[in-house]
């Protein structure tokens, strides 16, 4: 066995099927990866869909109780009986050759996490930025819906930390740990998976400020100057959202002017961010 897929799931059974799918039918020989896939206690029949499946590789499934995406992906990784982890997601489907692709990188460079090419359901990289393949990259691109890395290393890395609940920071945040270890992370372009979670506006919304109360750990766990800009709590961006707060008819406006105004909008997800940032550091 040399590589292990790691998945979380919690009631997404249809777009599951597809991912599962996908993954059985990787150019990668079947007997050289599994599949470590983690229920979170799915009540949409998850169990049932599984249990129909013919998998070409070794499948594990394991219900447990729901803590949260970042034990899943904890317990996932630690039964794992490949050497190098693929950390990916339920609603993430794979091009014939990610596997591959990964295997042959880490070949080539061994000490290495590797960040794949995800497609965004518009059909743009989710990494927006010009890179070329193999190129290094900062920490902030630890981003786990198609990344692999040995397994040794993130146990080294101490895993997930499993305070992270709700969305997001949990990977770019052992991404900057494993980045203190000087473990380098290039991209890799040639494992190509697409991202079929389309979310509404109001769906972001929420995510925003729930991206705030993960920030607001974030930034406790690290607190320097590094982390404190990346995270966006300078005094500009800290006074704007404090005026908003103040003037209750602006931020109305603002709210009313979203649904049809990118900027209004822009400005909606991140008064909704800094509103949950502030929420969690006054809890901590």
């Amino acid at each position: 066995m040399k590589l292990s897929v790691v998945i979380g799931t919690c009631n997404q059974k249809n777009v599951l099927d597809k991912t599962l799918q996908s993954l059985f039918r990787q150019t990668l020989p079947a007997e050289l990866y599994e599949v470590q896939l983690i229920d979170s206690s799915s009540t949409d029949g998850t169990d049932k869909m599984i249990e129909a499946l013919k998998p070409p590789c070794r499948l594990d499934y394991l219900r447990v109780e729901n803590q949260g995406k970042t034990a899943a992906r904890n317990l996932g990784i630690k039964k794992a009986a490949g050497e190098i982890i693929l950390l990916t997601d339920a609603d993430m489907i794979a091009e014939p050759g990610l596997l591959e692709a990964h295997l042959q990188a880490h070949g080539k460079r061994p000490e290495a996490a590797f960040e794949g090419l995800t497609i965004n359901p518009d059909g743009k990289p989710y990494i927006k930025a010009w890179l070329w393949p193999w190129k290094r990259l900062k920490w902030a691109y630890f981003l786990t819906g198609n990344l692999s890395i040995k397994k040794a290393t993130i146990t080294a890395a101490g895993l997930f930390d499993e305070n992270f609940k709700g969305y997001g920071w949990e990977d770019i945040e052992l991404g900057y740990r494993l980045a203190q270890m000087k473990v380098p992370l290039l991209y890799l372009p040639a494992a190509v998976n697409h991202h079929h979670h389309p979310v509404s506006r109001e769906g972001l919304i929420e995510r925003k400020y729930q991206m705030g109360r993960s920030a607001a750990l974030f930034y406790r766990k690290h607190p320097d100057f590094t982390i404190k800009m990346f995270l966006g709590l300078n005094p500009l961006a800290m006074g704007i959202y404090r005026f908003i707060k103040k003037h209750r008819s602006l931020l109305e406006m603002i709210r009313r002017q979203a649904a049809r105004s990118p900027f209004y909008n822009y400005l909606l997800e991140e008064y909704q961010y800094r509103l949950g940032l502030e929420d969690g550091l006054s809890s901590l």
